[in-house]
């Protein structure tokens, strides 16, 4: 019997770049938020070598149920994503933040 060494997965090692970590924070829209994934995502994030190509977050409530992120990588692209209300703005910022982030907009 031929044994099968495998590899522990995780799917941190593949957000190699700014605009992984764009792909993977489609997970906080309305649409797709999770309350059992979303966490962990996040935290895949806040792990991977992406992180590091993220250059600033703004959070943006203008209200309650108008919620986005704008996330601008070093490379110049800036990306704003609508964001669930479930969504805790702190888990963002931490996962986001190589930096220091920018607080919440009110407009």
């Amino acid at each position: 019997m031929v044994k099968v060494k495998t590899h522990p997965w995780d799917p941190s090692d593949h957000i190699v770049d700014g605009e992984d970590v764009l792909a993977y924070l489609q997970v906080i829209t309305e649409e797709e938020y999770d309350p059992k994934v979303t966490p962990f995502l996040l935290n895949c994030i806040a792990r991977s070598k992406g992180v590091a190509e993220i250059a600033r977050v703004t959070l943006n409530e203008p209200s309650a149920d108008q919620r986005s992120v704008t996330v601008t990588t070093t490379a110049g692209a800036s990306t704003t994503i609508p964001i669930a209300p479930d969504v805790d703005s702190d888990a963002i910022l931490q996962a986001l933040s190589p930096r220091p982030a920018v607080k919440p907009v009110h407009t």
